[in-house]
């Protein structure tokens, strides 16, 4: 079980750095064709969506969570636990904000890249919830972090709505750039009262799926589900070999707990 976790998530690592580089890619050529003179804002802009950011945080957290699948038994660190519900929390909030608000949107002629988008927003996160509720090894994750969780999000909003007035949208000519339309007070009549609307809502969203991956941890934390079935069967062949002695009754008790 562990190992097929294990590679489950080195998989999900590689489709996500594979689908934001092939995005990137085709948004390099893009730009280009289209004439841009400031590629290097191109860049950070296509950096600054939350989806590709969170994406590429996942696919370390993957990484490192199949490197403790393989390499040790029991339950993960407190630190991984909260890691991952950190990133589980962002990929599967993007998932659903996505295919909720902004699947429909029409995209420039050039820049599609369905596949791509279907592996970030729509496989992805249902894997991550998978994995979240299935892989062995998870820890109990204390309640504080749902606060962590919801810090990284802040931050980012404050980052874009602080660069946004200042960023050149070559495309249109607009003096501005964000990258959801929900965050751009330009293109509301309620301006910067409908973008805190918005705010506040994914706020609110981001906390309480925070809050239930958390609270699922604390309810099926599965500490050591492999350590046992592999324990177990050592102290078979061990006891086997004692003929039943009493150390090796002890011992598989202790192990037991």
């Amino acid at each position: 079980m562990r190992r097929f976790f294990a590679v489950a998530r080195v998989l999900m690592a590689l489709a996500l750095v594979v689908a934001v580089a092939a995005q990137l890619r085709v948004s390099l050529r893009f730009w280009i064709d289209r004439g841009d003179q400031a590629l290097a804002v191109d860049v950070a802009n296509f950096f600054s969506y939350f989806t590709m950011q969170t994406s590429l945080f996942h696919a370390v957290v993957f990484a490192l969570g199949a490197w403790f699948l393989l390499a040790r038994r029991g339950a993960d660190p407190g630190w991984l636990g909260a890691l991952r519900a950190a990133a589980t929390t962002y990929t599967v909030t993007t998932g659903v904000v996505y295919n909720a608000l902004l699947r429909g949107l029409p995209q420039e002629p050039g820049l599609e890249q369905p596949w791509a988008d279907e592996i970030l927003h729509s496989i992805v996160p249902v894997c991550a919830l998978l994995d979240w509720l299935l892989a062995p090894g998870r820890s109990p994750v204390r309640w504080r972090t749902v606060g962590w969780i919801a810090v990284y999000p802040v931050l980012w909003v404050v980052y874009t709505m602080v660069r946004g007035p200042f960023v050149l949208d070559e495309g249109t000519g607009d003096p501005w750039w964000y990258p959801y339309p929900f965050l751009d007070p330009m293109a509301s009549a309620g301006g910067y009262g409908s973008v805190a609307v918005w705010v506040a809502v994914l706020a609110v969203a981001i906390t309480a799926m925070a809050a239930v991956l958390v609270g699922i941890s604390r309810w099926r934390t599965r500490p050591a589900d492999d350590q046992h079935g592999d324990d177990h069967g050592d102290d078979g062949g061990d006891d086997g070999g004692d003929d039943g002695g009493d150390d090796g009754g002890d011992d598989g008790g202790e192990r037991s707990r």
